[in-house]
């Protein structure tokens, strides 16, 4: 049972895009618009989620055409320069809600493209962005081979926001330090542990796009092992099976408890995947099986490497819709 103020309803959308980009973000509304509505059994979502690059084609020749701008936290989107993440702040002031808007093709700075990662709250403004920081370069024989370090360039920091004052407009007692992760990154389970050690989180986010070879390998076991690790809840959205060609995305969304648990996956095809975070969970399971209180300092630590960094974001809850 949870406890009183500590479930968080949250929706994954799992979806395929298109080489139109007008259709990917028309489509990618109605599916939000869909997650929006009350679950069977459940209450309105207050926090919704897209997957990586959910407004083009997820192939390295593509990345440069579908690039948009995207401004730094603080920034009003319904009014900024990005047209997929426009209609994502849109819908999150329509309707009062937090969405972890995916990732899609960043356009940066002298003409380099990131795969950015984007948390907009209920009154449209951004609150975090991530630039992927793990590229995946990979070649399994047999399998796949594929290069996103061909056309996009890596980032150079971890991301967490912080729960402070709910950004997120959720209405708990105790909202959630969220750590912004994508597809490749969870991977590298150093990233995550710093995550959840030297900044709290409770909660990890990660817009994926796992294929057809990883994904029955490995899809499941990571981000149950991340889930473990660090004792959070994570939410693993992917981007839909493709019905003819394009890259073979795995699908199978996740949301994984504290304890490892997958308590909702998704099929294939595209689909809302609705879920309860019973956020209560996540002390149980660190009083349970203390690890963060048993690891051996004297031994080994985290340690970030010289000149690395952190966007943490703080923000003041003024005014938040919903």
């Amino acid at each position: 049972m949870s406890e009183i103020g500590s479930a968080l309803p949250v929706a994954l959308v799992q979806l395929c895009a298109t080489e139109d980009a007008g259709l990917n973000r028309r489509q990618a509304e109605a599916w939000l618009e869909r997650a929006v509505l009350e679950a069977p059994g459940g209450g309105r979502p207050r926090l919704l989620m897209l997957p990586e690059v959910w407004n083009a084609p997820y192939a390295v020749d593509r990345f440069a055409a579908f690039a948009e701008p995207i401004p730094e936290p603080g920034a009003d989107l319904t009014q900024g320069p990005s047209p997929s993440l426009a209609m994502v702040a849109s819908l999150a002031r329509r309707h009062g809600v937090a969405v972890i808007a995916g990732s899609i093709p960043e356009q940066g700075e002298a003409g380099l493209i990131y795969n950015t990662a984007t948390v907009v709250d209920p009154r449209g403004v951004l609150l975090a962005k991530h630039r992927k920081l793990h590229l995946f370069d990979v070649d399994v024989l047999g399998g796949i081979c594929f290069r996103e370090s061909d056309s996009l360039t890596a980032g150079e920091a971890l991301t967490v926001l912080s729960g402070s004052s709910d950004p997120l407009g959720t209405g708990l007692q105790e909202p959630p330090n969220l750590g912004l992760l994508i597809c490749y990154d969870i991977r590298f389970p150093e990233l995550a542990l710093l995550m959840q050690q030297r900044h709290g989180c409770t909660l990890l986010a990660c817009p994926a796009a796992f294929n057809t070879t990883t994904g029955p390998r490995h899809w499941h076991l990571v981000m149950r092992a991340r889930a473990i690790d660090t004792q959070c809840f994570v939410l693993a959205c992917s981007s839909a099976r493709p019905l003819g060609g394009g890259y073979p995305s795995y699908g199978h969304s996740l949301v994984v408890d504290p304890w490892g648990t997958v308590i909702a996956e998704a099929g294939e095809g595209e689909q809302v995947l609705q879920a309860q975070l019973d956020l209560s969970q996540v002390a149980l399971a660190r009083q349970a099986i203390p690890t963060s209180h048993q690891r051996r300092h004297d031994v080994y630590r985290l340690s970030g490497a010289p000149g690395s960094s952190v966007h943490e974001a703080h923000f003041m809850n003024t005014d938040c819709v919903g």
